[in-house]
């Protein structure tokens, strides 16, 4: 299932075009949207904004593939649970930890990165 345009267009007004894991541009590689929560299907929360983040196409990959690297996403609230509420688990930006909220916001609520 596509990523709907809204949504996209609503990830890059609230994170601009960095990638969650490192807070940079991604320069020539490719932002790709992260749903946070696993699992196949088509449910329409899937979209919702609390749980997509931008991630690099590279880091987006290395989480898919390397164990060690999936584990760090878990840690960061970049990969949850698809049982898990996106908007009860915070992510850890490389500035510090926020609430994502499903209208577009993020809340800080931790100035220490992970």
């Amino acid at each position: 299932m596509t990523t709907p345009k809204g949504v996209l267009r609503a990830v890059t007004a609230r994170d601009g075009h960095e990638c969650a894991w490192h807070g940079e541009s991604c320069g020539t590689d490719t932002l790709v949207p992260q749903h946070r929560q696993g699992g196949m299907g088509g449910s329409k929360l899937k979209h919702r904004l609390s749980n997509v983040v931008w991630l690099c196409s590279l880091q987006n990959g290395l989480i898919e593939s390397d164990a060690d690297e999936a584990a760090e996403a878990r840690r960061r609230g970049i990969k949850i649970s698809q049982h898990d509420d996106p908007r009860m688990i915070p992510v850890e930006y490389p500035d510090g930890k926020y609430w994502i909220t499903d209208d577009g916001r993020r809340i800080w609520i931790d100035p220490t990165p992970f």
